[in-house]
């Protein structure tokens, strides 16, 4: 029951920060069973976005997605750093 409650709250969330989304940015989605569908051309990634904020069934590449099953939106600003390997000095941590 706590795990269907966090679920839905994040699915709240998840559409409330689909908004302040740019659809240029959005690269992937990644669904509740950990499959990530990636490499999201500009007309898919405005498709999910919009289906988001409808809250709507997603309809990409031959299938079709629920809302709820969406659990994480993958945005290129954030990843850039992780993908170029960048490290931290670990005399900063002395």
């Amino acid at each position: 029951m706590k795990g269907l409650i966090v679920i839905l709250l994040f699915a709240l969330s998840l559409n409330v920060s689909a908004h302040s989304i740019k659809a240029q940015d959005l690269s992937a989605i990644k669904l509740v069973n950990g499959e990530l569908i990636g490499q999201l051309s500009l007309k898919e990634s405005i498709k999910v976005l919009e289906s988001l904020d409808k809250e709507a069934n997603i309809e990409i590449r031959n299938r079709v997605i629920y809302p709820e099953e969406v659990t994480e939106l993958v945005v290129r600003k954030l990843t850039k750093g992780r993908i170029s390997g960048k490290r931290p000095n670990p005399q900063d941590y002395n």
